[in-house]
């Protein structure tokens, strides 16, 4: 529970610091429609970050909760990873583009598995 809860603060915090980024430190950087791209990935990190603190606070000490951490992080690095990496696309190689682009939706398929696997893990507690 510890390491879950300390990876969804930290996680949280970055999401924190990269919003701010992109709302000062970008502005000369990038394009609007760029800018946009890369706080939507701050977006679902912000949501996701939360989705691992209510889940180390629900779970406890589970054997489900390293399960649903881990596809909590996965969603977080695939799909806003991805959406960082697509804010800079004019400034990467070509190559970088193409792989990040289809990694996108997996980041989402784990997303929706995270959020699947909380849900059972939730209905197996043994509730007093």
């Amino acid at each position: 529970m510890k390491n879950s809860i300390t990876l969804g603060a930290l996680l949280m915090s970055l999401a924190i610091v990269l919003g701010a980024f992109a709302a000062h430190g970008l502005k000369n950087i990038l394009d609007e429609h760029s800018i946009e791209i890369f706080n939507k990935g701050v977006y679902y990190q912000v949501i996701h970050s939360f989705g691992i603190l209510f889940s180390a606070l629900l779970l406890k000490d589970s054997v489900s909760l390293r399960r649903v951490t881990i596809l909590f992080l996965a969603g977080i690095i695939c799909f806003s990873g991805s959406l960082y990496l697509l804010a800079f696309s004019a400034y990467l190689n070509e190559v970088v583009e193409k792989i990040a682009g289809p990694i996108t939706p997996i980041g989402g398929l784990f997303f929706v598995a995270s959020w699947i696997a909380l849900a059972r893990a939730y209905r197996k507690l043994e509730i007093n």
